[in-house]
């Protein structure tokens, strides 16, 4: 009896180190897609809660804060799927803003230990309370990582936006993005630091400023779950409607 209790113990102890691993979908940045997926199979839930503060040229325009929330689904070793809602308020107004499909697919398998890892991000942005219209987000991200640990992260996009979909007047909209990080391990596989830059400005519309904000965040592994938070800091200086500050924190616990 007592051999078989141990055997009981010894079984229900590995079954929890198979289960506890955490490495669904890290990410090391807030603003930088970087090239980590779901594993196949796995479902992970995922919520950005994020703002945009006001410019220091445009004091009346209000700050405004988004709730990002849904599941990213691993499809296979090479795709996953996140199907979230956004959330939009302000001091005034709260409203549920938009639904995406939001497909990332990296080239080289989940598990593949080569230090440039390519991944193409897109995603249907459906609008529902907001001014601007419905869009199609592309992303090409590269990452590059060192035997120290050190990751380098190359995020480069474009929304496309079709006001036609919703019986408008005007123009298609192109606004092109650009991010990158660096990542550094304070602890393997469970601690980083990262510094970071994002960009955007209008490819056809003029009357778009450009915006470039830099800053760093901390991402943390533990169990089951990590979170990512930092803030970005606008660079008045490339234009003046800039918002001063954008903080994320992101968390997600796999299922």
């Amino acid at each position: 009896m007592r051999t078989a209790h141990w055997v009981t113990v010894v079984a229900c102890i590995a079954g929890l180190t198979w289960a506890a691993p955490a490495q669904a979908g890290r990410r090391p940045f807030i603003w930088t897609f970087d090239t980590e997926i779901v594993p196949k199979g796995d479902v992970e839930l995922e919520q950005w809660l994020w703002a945009r503060s006001r410019a220091p040229s445009a004091p009346d325009r209000p700050s405004v804060y988004w709730i990002w929330w849904g599941p990213v689904i691993g499809l296979s070793q090479h795709l996953e799927l996140a199907i979230p809602f956004q959330v939009r308020a302000n001091q005034t107004d709260t409203q549920l803003e938009s639904f995406e499909a939001d497909f990332r697919y990296r080239l080289f398998p989940r598990g593949d230990d080569g230090a440039f890892q390519p991944l193409v991000r897109a995603v249907w942005h459906q609008a529902i309370n907001t001014p601007e219209p419905s869009r199609v987000d592309v992303d090409l991200v590269g990452s590059y990582q060192w035997d120290n640990g050190l990751r380098t992260t190359v995020d480069l996009g474009a929304q496309v936006g079709f006001p036609s979909l919703r019986g408008d007047d005007g123009p298609t909209r192109i606004l092109g993005t650009y991010s990158v990080g660096v990542a550094y391990p304070v602890i393997e596989d469970e601690l980083q630091v990262s510094l970071e830059s994002f960009g955007e400005f209008g490819l056809k519309d003029a009357n778009q400023d450009p915006h470039l904000f830099v800053g760093p965040s901390v991402a943390w592994t533990f169990g089951r779950m990590w979170i990512t938070a930092g803030t970005l800091f606008g660079l008045t200086a490339v234009a003046p409607e800039t918002p001063r500050f954008m903080p994320r924190l992101i968390w997600a616990v796999a299922l």
